[in-house]
């Protein structure tokens, strides 16, 4: 087989996670409030999925997209001014 060939069939090389790690910070804002005054769960939701979606085109070094999510819990309500700020999980190492 050429090298040219070999090539062609050979993975790329894999990368750590801690390579694609993203953080999101987003302040709240009365646009996103529901008639209660807490913050749409769906505006949260959109947040997570941003910040997934760019974790996972970083990694992939591609386009990504959400095919599915088990379930997502929400604790404490978010509130105008409040600032949202998450980021991907650490690598787990053994």
């Amino acid at each position: 087989m050429t090298d040219q060939a070999h090539a062609a069939h050979s993975e790329p090389p894999g990368k750590p996670t801690a390579a694609s790690r993203t953080t999101l910070s987003h302040i709240m804002t009365g646009s996103e409030t529901n008639l209660y005054g807490t913050v749409h769960g769906g505006v949260i939701m959109k947040l997570a999925d941003d910040a997934a979606g760019a974790v996972a085109g970083r990694h992939s070094e591609g386009p990504a997209v959400t095919a599915s999510m088990d379930e997502m819990v929400f604790l404490e309500p978010v509130r105008v001014g409040d600032l949202v700020h998450g980021s991907s999980p650490k690598a787990q190492t053994r």
